[in-house]
């Protein structure tokens, strides 16, 4: 899968980052020479150029079913449309892109966008759902009733094996993986991805490790109901 990011703005420079470091190859668009210079080492190629004009736009590979451009500008929105009905004349298949209110939004589904990404609302989701399930780490909902969670492993449990606590009869909750392991960077972020490393599949004959932290899945309420039993 290739990608085309358009603007590196802070959304699309951190889109941008993750998807090269994920192996992917990824192009950036930005008119500020100063930024495609800064990333030009971390992704496969940096344009610099007006991405509003169409002979710009030319000069990027944008054929095929393999490709995924994402227009990453949010707070200049009619810019932003403007590019993205450019795209749409070229042919672009797949045009993801950032939409900041509901004007714009519409304006994005009048084009035929095929998937609109609200950066903000869906972290302010994931925040909101940190904060009503405070004793649950990196908490995120599947859909109305079930979630995904990280939770510090009980202390009772240290060197006990998966089979004999009996997670899935007691709690009915699945162990998807263990985070075990010293992080590479701690980060600030409250909505960061965790850096430590997981144990691939954990096997009924795993032992659990001071430190550890399960990342669990199941009923919300059974989630919140487990990291309270054990006060973690």
């Amino acid at each position: 899968m290739k990608y085309v990011i358009i603007g590196m703005g802070q959304f699309g420079r951190a889109l941008a980052l993750n998807l090269a470091h994920a192996g992917r190859e990824v192009t950036i668009l930005d008119e500020k020479r100063s930024i495609v210079n800064e990333m030009k080492d971390d992704v496969t190629y940096a344009l610099s150029g007006d991405a509003s004009d169409p002979r710009t736009l030319q000069q990027l590979d944008l054929l095929g079913d393999d490709l995924r451009v994402i227009v990453a500008i949010g707070e200049n929105f009619e810019r932003s449309i403007l590019i993205t009905a450019q795209l749409k004349e070229l042919g672009v298949r797949h045009i993801f892109a950032r939409a900041v209110n509901p004007i714009h939004s519409r304006l994005l589904q009048m084009i035929g966008v095929e998937g609109q990404i609200r950066a903000e609302e869906m972290a302010a989701e994931m925040l909101a759902a940190r904060f009503v399930n405070e004793s649950l780490m990196h908490f995120r909902k599947i859909d109305r009733s079930h979630a995904l969670a990280e939770v510090h492993l009980p202390n009772e449990w240290v060197g006990k094996m998966l089979r004999d606590v009996c997670l899935r009869t007691r709690f009915r909750l699945n162990l998807l993986t263990v985070r075990r392991g010293v992080p590479e960077m701690q980060s600030a972020d409250v909505l960061a991805t965790p850096d430590e490393p997981v144990i691939d599949f954990p096997t009924p004959e795993l032992v659990f490790e001071n430190d550890d932290v399960l990342v669990l899945f199941g009923q919300e309420k059974d989630l919140v109901h487990f990291a309270e039993h054990f006060g973690v």
